[in-house]
């Protein structure tokens, strides 16, 4: 076995040498390398003790945390696949996943025990798997039967050992799930030395020691999230999570990176861009991030502007790493190095050349491009993911045979994706030509939200486009033609695609139209598609005038950030296109217009002005008592102490 293309070994070998280093961070709690193998350690052999081995599918219901983290390494180690599943997913979405996967094993951590069996029940099919494996704590878990979770087995057996089971570099290691075109997500099947491959590469590319302190901030269903994971753990460094109020929140997210001294960061360009405008707002004269020496950017397409700013705000402290590779080919192929690199404003960062063992080949009718020719980009890599899971036909689709090779079997990856050689063999990224688009780091397919919306009984035809607002932002906006005499709300159609697709896929905005341009070919004309109106969508409610200051002031910041003529106190943000990437903004700017302590979480807590201003205006009075009674009683104290006590006589 080549342990070198084995992450778990890998892995095995740090914490046999630095068993007393911190490995993993997450809020008050840590572990060092000795007790996060130890827990992996009883994971694999409670999976091997039901039958889990090569082959056998893991689905993992968590955020990134200390408990997730010890699950896919305990999957790894027993020679199964863990498969992420997002505890933010509808129902309707995980039961598909589930059903297409069929998972031997399900694992959760006791937080997540009652509300994860709850849904269990409801998902139809029901799931096959008959064990729940529930992590109580770092130290312990719980070996549970399904659909009951009655209890088999105490973890306290299970061994601390590393297992002695053997792993084959071409085997699967992991799934992730990311949109179809078909209505239903994909499944990308990861190997073992395609994981490994990339992770050695970036320690070495960046020489990356013991000393390095590494954020965890994607999505577990975003494979960044892999690099964000076995980086650090790999180098024998320190894993830091971020929770879900820290990662949303870029003030909070700011502080929690210098606090933690984090020296290298993974995120997609819509976070940087928000980083780079809360330190341009708050940290003019402060010098920030000061331990902070990387920031990989993948994702989406990254822009001259966007280094600029950085570079104004960081002043060059930090280098930038623009980074590309779908996930079929292994978490990424191709990196460029900014450095001193200059750029326009709206130009696109090249995507670079190829990691080692990769070849990039932009290929134009059957024939490689010249510099400055555009093409379709093929990636061939030994490194590749194992495809799509259980699906032939896309496979034979996307892994083709290499248009430039005619006399033997030589099988490239397909990307959709195009762009051009630069004259020093520098890859520039160029866009795509189909329906699939990247918003916010999440491959979307914007076929699938059409087939889904087509699903809605008040639909008979529908697109989506992808559209950006007054204030850069990219967004989706729907365009619907309904059926005869039925025209949908607005909160029946998020309602009815919330239910069925992620809520990164569900389109901000919606617009009614009687019919949709079409080319001479009968296809829709996207480029006609036109844009949502500035006025307030068509609401079951009815409008309620803003009155009070408070709802009058928070109106004013809906209607900026919404793009909007006016708002009622009783509309839904998000029903109005509010998304949670455009709450972070509006939460901010609340805060400094009202002089208040807004958390994120309570904008999807009172998501209509009426009971935010309530919520705000209860909380600031609230605050105001409590100052009152406090500097009251300091009077007192004071009044009273010894020294001024008034004299006798």
């Amino acid at each position: 076995m080549e342990k070198n293309l084995i992450v778990h070994c890998l892995f095995e070998d740090i914490a046999n040498r630095f068993p007393e280093n911190t490995a993993v961070v997450d809020g008050s709690r840590q572990l060092s390398y000795r007790q996060l193998n130890a827990a992996a350690n009883k994971m694999a052999h409670a999976l091997t003790k039901i039958g889990v081995t090569s082959g056998h599918i893991a689905g993992i219901y968590s955020n990134v945390s200390i408990e997730y983290i010890i699950s896919i390494l305990g999957v790894l180690k027993a020679g199964a696949i863990f498969m992420p599943m997002n505890i933010q997913f509808p129902d309707k979405r995980l039961s598909v996943i589930l059903t297409k996967t069929e998972p031997s094993v399900l694992i959760t951590s006791s937080a997540l025990e009652d509300e994860f069996l709850i849904r269990l029940q409801k998902f139809t099919p029901p799931v096959c798997a008959k064990h729940l494996i529930v992590i109580e704590n770092s130290s312990n878990l719980m070996l549970k039967s399904l659909p009951t979770g009655t209890i088999i087995t105490d973890g306290s057996s299970f061994s601390e050992q590393n297992p002695s089971y053997s792993v084959n570099p071409d085997n699967g290691s992991y799934i992730i799930t990311t949109s179809g075109s078909t209505g239903c997500p994909k499944a990308i099947l990861g190997s073992h030395k395609g994981l490994a491959h990339f992770i050695n590469w970036e320690i070495g590319e960046f020489k990356l020691t013991d000393q390095v302190r590494v954020s965890a901030l994607s999505a577990v269903t975003f494979d960044v999230s892999l690099r964000d994971i076995f980086v650090p753990l790999l180098a024998c460094g320190t894993l830091y999570v971020a929770d879900e109020e820290i990662r949303h929140n870029p003030a909070k997210l700011l502080t929690w990176l210098e606090q933690n001294n984090v020296t290298l960061v993974h995120m997609v360009p819509t976070v940087f861009r928000l980083l780079i405008q809360e330190i341009e707002n708050h940290n003019r004269d402060k010098q920030v991030l000061p331990n902070l020496k990387y920031i990989l950017l993948a994702g989406e397409a990254l822009y001259g502007h966007d280094v600029i700013k950085w570079r104004q705000v960081a002043r060059n402290r930090t280098e930038l790493i623009n980074v590309y590779g779908p996930s079929e080919t292994t978490l990424a192929k191709l990196y460029y190095r900014i450095r001193d690199k200059t750029f326009l404003p709206e130009e696109i960062v090249p995507i670079g050349k190829p990691i080692p063992d990769t070849e990039v080949l932009i290929i134009k009718e059957g024939k490689l491009c010249s510099v400055g020719q555009t093409g379709e980009i093929y990636i061939k890599t030994a490194y590749s993911s194992k495809g799509y899971f259980k699906d032939d036909n896309l496979n034979k689709n996307r892994f083709v045979q290499n248009p430039l090779v005619h006399h033997h079997p030589e099988i490239v990856y397909r990307t959709g994706d195009y762009g051009s050689y630069m004259p020093d063999g520098i890859v520039q990224f160029e866009g795509r030509r189909d329906g699939q688009i990247k918003l916010h780091g999440n491959r979307v397919e914007i076929g699938e939200i059409e087939v889904v919306l087509r699903q809605h009984w008040h639909v008979r035809e529908a697109a989506v486009a992808l559209k950006e607002d007054n204030l850069g932002n990219h967004r989706l906006v729907g365009y619907i033609v309904p059926t005869s005499g039925k025209r949908p709300t607005i909160e029946s159609l998020r309602q009815f695609l919330a239910a069925r697709l992620p809520d990164y896929m569900v389109p901000s905005a919606f617009v009614i139209m009687e019919s949709l341009p079409v080319l001479h070919s009968g296809k829709i004309d996207r480029q006609s598609l036109p844009e949502p109106s500035h006025r307030r969508p068509h609401l079951a409610q009815e409008y309620i005038d803003p009155t009070t200051q408070f709802e009058k002031s928070i109106a004013d910041i809906w209607c900026q950030f919404l793009n909007l003529e006016c708002v009622g106190i009783q509309d839904n943000f998000f029903d109005l296109g509010g998304t949670s990437l455009l709450a972070v903004r509006v939460v901010e700017l609340i805060q400094q217009a009202l002089n208040v302590e807004l958390p994120i979480v309570k904008l999807f807590q009172y998501p209509n002005i009426r009971d935010l201003a309530n919520y705000l205006r209860n909380r600031q009075f609230k605050q105001l008592s409590y100052d009152s009674i406090r500097e009251r009683a300091t009077r007192r104290r004071f009044a009273f102490s010894p020294q001024h006590r008034p004299k006798k006589g």
